[in-house]
C-alpha cells in the first residue's frame, strides 16, 4: 500500500464520485470534495502514526503530507512495514465513514450536491 498511497486516494475518490452519483458535480465542487477526502485521509495517517513513531519520523511524515509529496511519504512509511496492514485498515475505515457522511449530506440537502 505504501508505494501506492497516491493511487489509493485517487481510486477511492473515483469510487466516491461513481458510487454516490457525484460525477455530475461542477468541477469546483469535485475539487472541494477531493480536497476534503484527501485532508481526512492525511489526518487519519497522522493520528494513527503519532503514538507509535518517533518525533523525527513524524516530522518527515508531517512535511510530506503537508506538501502532498507521496513519494517522500511512501519512503518514510516504507521504514515501518509492521504498521502497513493496520494503517490500510484505518484508511479503508475512514473512506467508508466519509462515504456515509456524504450520503447523509446528499439526503439532507435534498439534491445532488454534497459539498458543505
Amino acid at each position: 500500500m505504501y508505494s501506492d498511497l497516491e493511487k489509493k486516494i485517487d481510486d477511492y475518490s473515483a469510487e466516491l464520485f461513481a458510487d454516490l452519483g457525484l460525477a455530475a458535480l461542477p468541477e469546483d465542487s469535485k475539487a472541494d470534495l477531493y480536497a476534503r477526502f484527501e485532508d481526512r485521509l492525511h489526518r487519519v495517517i497522522m493520528l494513527f502514526l503519532k503514538p507509535i513513531l518517533d518525533p523525527t519520523a513524524m516530522s518527515q511524515i508531517k512535511q510530506a503530507v503537508e506538501n502532498e509529496d507521496y513519494h517522500a511519504l511512501n519512503q518514510v512509511l516504507g521504514k515501518f512495514p509492521q504498521y502497513k496492514s493496520d494503517l490500510e485498515a484505518k484508511i479503508d475505515e475512514e473512506f467508508k465513514k466519509l462515504k456515509l457522511t456524504i450520503t447523509e449530506e446528499k439526503k439532507d440537502a435534498g439534491h445532488g450536491t454534497a459539498t458543505s
